[in-house]
């Protein structure tokens, strides 16, 4: 383990007028990820709610459900919210922070036309952040089927601006066992990654108050949206990924997948494995000259793209010649780049802090998961040489 390294101001002060922020997932409002982002962006000074799916709704895509009863008919994920209790509502420990039984692309509806409205003290956000999912978003195929991108693209069709995260690690985790200091000494990987999400967030606000004139006051233009993909944390078991640096990526590239239909003969019934097509590869719109965002989060870096909601294919030129270097704030760099910087800054700790209320016991088991996960993400990682067919959950 390298020797503990000191945080310095790189990561972004909050600007001098905090944002209101709605923030969302697909995997539940109680996850780990979700909690973190939202404190996160909190201690930067942002008015931040949470409006999100009381259980898991992972692999929903854009699809708009609503539940027809007015009551949970089970528990919400973790037990945080007893079955029987309103199928919207409020955590019991935070009122900026909400569950609804649905879909996230309807999250993004009643949070929009219910929740802020009537309990918060603004309507309209300007901005909306999702995830940071557990599993990747890689490609297109999973453009369309994430229920993270979903909520992303449903606000951007609202004319809000929205960024999406998502992280390899892919083990549902509650919020409550977040630990401060892993068996490694560092903090967890939720932390970090909420840490990295956040920063990228004040780098976007930053970049966009600095061109006001330019975006009219947003912070990004109208129909534009970002993913961002960030690697396996490593801080379960060492240090080796902790500090990823942000890099421009495409959406398309190589190494990125579709699916195929498979059907097992002892049970006759189908499922789904992961299919590597030129059609996933193709380079149409945007710069062919970035990398895909496999080949990007196979080493120890974060993908950031960007895209936009017109699915008409390409007809003379853009209003913006180069929308990476016009949009994308100085934190993402060129994959290539001789020095890169990590996405928390240069020499920023991720020391874990002392006190953490979680036993060893339970140290150790998360550790071992994250050696697990590791494992898992070393052999998705190998698709990029067409060694074997990535795995990655929704």
């Amino acid at each position: 383990m390298r020797a503990p390294i000191v945080f310095t101001g790189l990561a972004l002060a909050a600007s001098a007028h905090g944002l209101n922020v709605l923030i969302t997932n697909d995997d539940g409002f109680g996850t780990a990820n979700i909690r973190a982002m939202y404190s996160a962006m909190t201690e930067l000074g942002h008015n931040c709610y949470i409006v999100a799916s009381s259980s898991d709704q992972s692999g929903q895509g854009s699809r708009l459900i609503f539940t027809n009863d007015a009551t949970l008919k089970s528990a919400s994920e973790f037990g945080i919210i007893a079955s029987g209790s309103p199928s919207l509502g409020q955590d019991p420990h935070d009122d900026h922070i909400w569950y609804y039984n649905g879909s996230p692309a309807t999250q993004i509806l009643v949070a929009l036309d219910h929740v802020l409205p009537q309990h918060a003290n603004f309507s309209v956000p300007d901005l909306v952040l999702t995830g940071p999912n557990y599993g990747l978003n890689i490609g297109p195929f999973l453009y369309g089927i994430s229920g993270t991108l979903g909520a992303t693209q449903t606000a951007i069709e609202r004319g809000i601006p929205a960024i999406a995260f998502a992280g390899a690690y892919g083990k549902h985790t509650a919020y409550y066992d977040i630990q401060a200091s892993t068996s490694a000494g560092l903090q967890d990987p939720a932390t970090i990654m909420g840490r990295l999400a956040a920063t990228l967030a004040q780098a976007f606000i930053d970049k966009a108050s600095r061109a006001n004139h330019t975006f009219g006051g947003r912070v990004l233009p109208l129909g534009y949206g970002v993913s961002v993909n960030l690697p396996l944390i490593s801080s379960f078991t060492d240090d080796s990924c902790v500090n990823p640096p942000f890099v421009r990526a495409r959406m398309t590239g190589g190494g990125e997948f579709t699916s195929k239909a498979v059907y097992d003969s002892a049970t006759g019934l189908f499922g789904s494995a992961n299919y590597a097509d030129a059609g996933t590869s193709m380079c149409i719109n945007g710069d062919c000259s970035l990398p895909g965002e496999t080949e990007v989060v196979s080493g120890c870096k974060s993908s950031v793209v960007l895209f936009t909601i017109d699915y008409d294919a390409p007809y003379g030129t853009s209003n913006l010649s180069d929308p990476y270097a016009a949009l994308l704030p100085d934190i993402v760099q060129l994959n290539n780049a001789t020095d890169l910087v990590g996405g928390l800054g240069v020499n920023a700790s991720v020391q874990g802090s002392a006190g953490s209320s979680n036993s060893s016991s339970s140290a150790s088991t998360k550790s071992g998961a994250g050696r697990v996960m590791l494992d898992t993400f070393l052999s998705r990682a190998a698709m990029v040489a067409g060694i074997v067919v990535l795995a990655m959950a929704l």
